[in-house]
């Protein structure tokens, strides 16, 4: 085995953030799960453990700068190095722009967008002084390319997720840090159960759309890991995903209108349930 590598990710509690820490693990990483559900955390831990890795259980909201803080002075004391970080927090919002409380919209850009801006202005420096090369990893959405109706707050905070992973790619590149920005379709999690949403049949219509999901945190996970090892800035789950990409840069009105017609059919028959 090689030299040990060190990696944050942040919710690690659950969903996609474990299955990450986890696939991390069967590699052997050392891995800092950083969230706010300590009970979750320990429960990932214990998953680390089983699967041959190590790992650390951090308190981290990462919507405050402090706490980012905090925990880089305690891990760049204790560690050789930061090989990867892993900005995978998130809550999703549904509604209706217009409708939506303002409050929503700060709680989520908060969380989705500022926790991931606090976490690389923070560790950035630090990953630059790793001769090495490092890695860091944005958990997007498809969201951020069709953005549906419906769904403005979460559409724009994993849009921006995007930009900063390409923004990222160019400034990090000099350095060998790698970035990859990933867009994973609907699959099964928590957020909806966190989430916050206008009313109960968009809520009820977004845990349908993830039941129905033949993807699982664990395929995105293994999808992650290999863009990792080749440097891939885009990650796309399941590939089918790609295909919606391809199609908002060369025709985006029709994918637009396509999106549009699929949402009106879909809050029909909500209504109608």
């Amino acid at each position: 085995m090689g030299t040990k590598r060190y990696a944050i990710v942040t919710g690690a509690a659950s969903g996609l953030g474990r299955a990450v820490a986890v696939e991390l693990a069967r590699r052997g990483w050392h891995v800092a799960l950083a969230d706010i559900n300590p009970q979750g955390s320990q429960e990932t831990l214990a998953l680390v453990e089983q699967a041959g890795g190590q790992g650390q259980v951090e308190h981290l909201d990462v919507t405050s700068p402090s706490e980012w803080s905090v925990l880089r002075e305690k891990l760049q004391s204790a560690w050789p190095r930061l090989d990867l970080l892993v900005n995978n927090a998130g809550v999703g919002v549904g509604g209706e722009v217009g409708k939506l409380p303002l409050e929503d919209w700060q709680w989520i850009i908060n969380i989705n967008l500022y926790g991931a801006i606090y976490g690389c202005h923070t560790l950035i420096d630090w990953m630059k002084q790793n001769s090495q090369g490092a890695h860091i990893v944005n958990i997007a959405s498809l969201a951020a390319i069709v953005s549906a109706p419906g769904m403005a707050p979460y559409n724009i905070t994993k849009a921006g997720m995007l930009s900063f992973s390409e923004t990222l790619y160019g400034e990090l590149k000099p350095y060998n840090i790698g970035v990859t920005g990933v867009c994973p379709s609907f699959f099964p999690t928590n957020i909806i159960r966190s989430g916050r949403f206008q009313t109960s049949q968009q809520r009820n219509a977004a845990a349908r759309l993830m039941s129905g999901s033949r993807a699982t945190a664990d395929d995105v996970a293994r999808r992650i890991m290999r863009a990792i090892e080749r440097k891939q800035l885009y990650v796309f789950a399941p590939a089918s995903a790609g295909v919606y990409w391809r199609l908002k840069r060369l025709m985006p009105r029709v994918l637009l209108n396509l999106i549009a017609r699929r949402n009106a059919r879909a809050s029909a028959a909500a209504a109608k349930a």
